[in-house]
């Protein structure tokens, strides 16, 4: 019998997690092979940024109506358990390895990429859960990934943004167009993309889509949720306050959002790597997964009002796949103390890379350098101010080999 060690191995020689084949085609037919009889009700929420903190959102609201409740994320940060979860807590090892042989044995000779296997066994595990509801983060895109096999009661898109061009398009607006793909007829989507206004009306049309903004409920405070009527403050909120206003009115249009008591539960939410503070020998950390230059413009203009230019530090890395040339100028705009680290292994971008496109963009040297973030935080330590707070950004790898850290343990 396999280990979870064994199936984890097993989907990696599949593909390995980076290896992406858009099509429906494939694992439609496996999923329709698993006979599973699907969830009473589901939220799909797709965009380029901020849907991990929206999944946490609805989440969090699906407790406080007494509701069981699967949520679907993706990429995971320790462990693979992070990304399957029911009623807020990881399922188990035998949970797991349970659905892995269910979606093997109707596998039968049809190719799964990693991330394809591992949502069919997501699929698996909420079914025989029974679940009132599924939350479900696309992975990447919308229209062809694998998550939208599941038909939503109601859609959100995030944010648009520039991230996976080689698969999704190279303008905002081709990139809208994949995302778009979770709309349905007569199922209302809920986005904050209005950089793409214009877009997503044109495809809400084509899909007889029931398109709504996030501005016309939400001043930036306080937010009046149409359905029931709720008047909510979430100008406190530690999450990306455009998260936790779409997870609401998903919610509310769900008839689960019925009380203002969850208003505090609102406000107090937070989702490790997502701006996440952490106090090590009274040295102030921030570590955010944020990996493209939208994510950069959110964390940084959110910091830079609550922490003075002198105290800020920024210690990046990146994959080789992200566009590292655009996030790097909004980095430097908010401090010029900026630490550059190498991650290791194959999809991880070198020092030297960072270097050369340090040097190119700017034609000066950097603040400092170092081949990992573990050199970077034992030579640094001496080299830092008490008050200062360092940001971690740039990936989920980095903020991982963060957390990893012996200084975070």
């Amino acid at each position: 019998m396999r280990t979870l060690l064994d199936w984890e191995r097993h989907l990696e020689s599949l593909s390995p997690p980076s290896q992406i084949e858009l099509g429906l085609e494939r694992v439609g037919e496996v999923w329709s092979r698993l006979r599973c009889t699907g969830s009473s009700r589901v939220v799909t929420i797709a965009g380029t940024n901020g849907k991990g903190s929206t999944v946490e959102v609805a989440g969090l609201i699906a407790d406080h109506a007494g509701l069981s409740y699967g949520q679907y994320t993706s990429p995971h940060i320790h462990r693979i358990h992070e990304r399957i979860r029911i009623n807020g807590q990881m399922v188990s090892d035998e949970q797991l390895i349970r659905a892995f042989e269910t979606v093997e044995a109707d596998q039968s000779g049809i190719f799964l990429t990693y991330f394809e296997f591992l949502t069919l066994a997501c699929f698996v595990v909420f079914d025989e859960a029974h679940l009132d509801l599924w939350i479900l983060e696309i992975g990447l895109g919308g229209r062809l990934d694998a998550v939208n096999l599941i038909e939503p009661d109601v859609s959100i898109i995030t944010s648009i943004g520039l991230d996976h061009q080689a698969y999704l398009g190279n303008s905002l607006e081709e990139i809208a167009v994949e995302k778009a793909g979770v709309m349905r007829e007569r199922i209302p989507t809920f986005s904050a993309a209005s950089n793409v206004q214009k877009t997503l009306l044109t495809e809400a049309r084509r899909h007889r889509a029931d398109l709504f903004w996030v501005d016309q409920v939400f001043d930036g405070h306080t937010l009046t949720l149409p359905r029931s009527g709720l008047v909510l403050d979430v100008s406190s909120a530690r999450l990306p306050k455009v998260s936790v206003v779409l997870a609401c009115l998903a919610m509310d249009v769900l008839g689960y959002l019925t009380s203002p008591s969850i208003e505090e539960r609102l406000n107090q939410a937070s989702v490790t790597g997502r701006m996440s503070a952490h106090v090590i020998g009274g040295q102030h950390y921030i570590l955010d997964v944020g990996h493209n230059a939208l994510a950069c413009e959110f964390v940084t203009q959110s910091l830079e009002a609550v922490i003075p230019r002198r105290q800020r530090v920024v210690i990046f890395g990146a994959l080789q796949d992200k566009d590292v040339d655009t996030m790097l100028p909004i980095l430097k705009g908010f401090t010029d103390r900026i630490v550059l680290v190498g991650i290791d292994g194959e999809r991880g971008r070198s020092i030297h890379s960072l270097e050369e496109s340090w040097s190119s963009l700017f034609g000066q040297t950097y603040w400092r350098s170092f081949a990992t973030l573990s050199i970077a935080m034992r030579e640094l330590s001496s080299e830092l101010n008490l008050d200062d707070q360092v940001l971690v950004i740039g990936s989920f790898v980095l903020v991982a080999d963060a957390l990893r850290h012996d200084l975070f343990n």
